[in-house]
């Protein structure tokens, strides 16, 4: 019994280093305890969503750093730089470029995020290419909203020089949010663009303020066709203010997405963590974005992830549902390695028995080689058979035998061989007593 538990120990010692083996070879190495997340200006959403998904994400043991940066464009610069440090960012759609979309990942959209363009009242403004000649607000350097200014009004001929010798058709100007808000009510802009939410303070007092207008976009699906990233939106009659009906009538907008982008190397644990997050951040939705609607594999303008897209399509892995994070992480990782252990281990699961089973044998049959030479020594004759030798080498055997550890199973071999032994001593003694006999009567 105690040579077979060795043989099982060895078994066993075997599959534990395959299974090291396996682990390093097909398992990657758990998800990091802390994550860099790039934001925005400290006054945008961005900015204050961030904030929130360090709360959220603190819950799961997950240590968030948020960056403030200048905008998008930003958030993508330090996502493509390996040194940065920054693993997510929240990022307008539309704003990122091919460079982008060979080292980065979307995870999916969180909301729609309008584009609005005020123009002073005083200003007979129906479309973007009616801001010529104007002074226009364009957003801060580095921002979403700078960068999809320019694509639109370049689209409309207002922005950037198609001759050498051609001069820009509209003045922009550079400027925060807040800056642009104040110079727009006070005269100092002609129009000016913003990406914000319905709720932001400044869209609403500038939706209440009757010294600018908000520009409706009367060709949007013209715009929406041109410009993938941007899904079309409409400002409900009155959704400002239901007693003075502000506005007076349904505004077309367009709106850009908010994206949850992130390095390609990002862990693909954390992946998960993160949109479950975001369903529990943005999943009510809001005046311009129906309950349940986001996060979504819509309006993206980034790859994005296999992780990302099986969540979207089967909702958070079940293991995550059930149990905590590190400890989901820990089982999902094992599961991993199981599978490839398992496949080593069938060819030596499968061998095992068979091996065990000629080891015990082995223990009472190597026996019956004593047996058989003496058999075929006496068929031979007596002659040079020392029978006290023969019986004294089987009386040892015995002896031996009696203590060969052999499961119960194997108790009828075992008797045997003790029998045949037995048998042959008797023999061995019969034979030399009738020599003896011999020897006695030619005396």
């Amino acid at each position: 019994m105690g040579r077979s538990i060795g043989v099982w120990a060895w078994v066993v010692a075997l599959c534990l280093a395959m299974g090291a083996a396996s682990y390093f070879m097909f398992v990657e190495p758990p998800p990091p305890r802390r994550i860099v997340m790039a934001s925005g200006g400290r006054e945008g959403a961005y900015h204050a969503f961030a904030e929130e998904y360090a709360r959220e994400l603190s819950k799961d043991g997950l240590v968030v750093e948020v960056r403030e940066t200048a905008g998008s464009l930003e958030n993508l610069k330090l996502l493509r730089e390996d040194d940065s440090g920054v693993s997510v960012a929240i990022v307008q759609s539309g704003v990122a470029g091919p460079e982008d979309a060979e080292k980065l990942l979307a995870l999916g959209s969180l909301y729609r995020e309008p584009l609005w363009v005020f123009h002073r009242a005083d200003r007979e403004v129906a479309s973007l290419g009616a801001l010529a000649g104007m002074q226009i607000g364009i957003g801060a350097e580095g921002s979403g909203t700078q960068a999809v200014a320019l694509r639109m009004l370049a689209a409309n001929g207002l922005a950037g020089a198609t001759r050498p010798d051609e001069k820009p058709r509209a003045r922009l100007v550079a400027q925060k949010v807040a800056d642009a808000a104040d110079a727009l009510r006070n005269g100092d802009l002609d129009a000016a663009f913003f990406v914000a939410a319905f709720e932001a303070e400044y869209i609403q007092e500038l939706l209440g303020d009757p010294r600018v207008k908000l520009l409706g976009f009367e060709q949007q699906e013209a715009y929406r066709r041109r410009f993938r990233f941007l899904a079309p939106v409409s400002l409900p009659t009155g959704i400002v203010d239901l007693a003075k009906n502000v506005p007076p009538r349904d505004v077309a907008l367009l709106a850009p997405t908010a994206m949850l982008v992130v390095r390609g190397d990002f862990h693909p644990a954390l992946e998960s963590v993160l949109l479950a997050a975001a369903s529990r951040l943005h999943g009510d939705g809001d005046v311009l974005n129906e309950p349940r609607e986001f996060p979504s594999e819509r309006y993206c303008d980034l790859p994005m992830s296999e992780d990302a897209r099986r969540f979207h399509r089967s909702g958070q892995p079940f293991l995550q549902r059930v149990l905590p994070f590190w400890l989901a992480s820990l089982a999902d990782r094992a599961k991993l390695m199981v599978i490839p252990l398992v496949m080593l281990m069938m060819p030596l699961l499968r061998a095992a028995p068979p091996l065990i089973r000629w080891r015990t044998r082995r223990k009472i049959y190597r026996w019956y080689g004593v047996l058989r030479e003496i058999d075929q020594k006496l068929a031979v004759g007596l002659a040079g058979v020392d029978l006290d030798r023969e019986i004294a080498r089987l009386r040892s055997i015995e002896h031996k035998v009696v203590w060969v550890d052999v499961p119960l199973s194997y108790m009828e071999e075992f008797y045997q061989l003790r029998m045949h032994l037995i048998m042959m001593m008797q023999r061995l003694s019969e034979l030399r007593e009738k020599g003896e006999d011999a020897e006695d009567a030619e005396g």
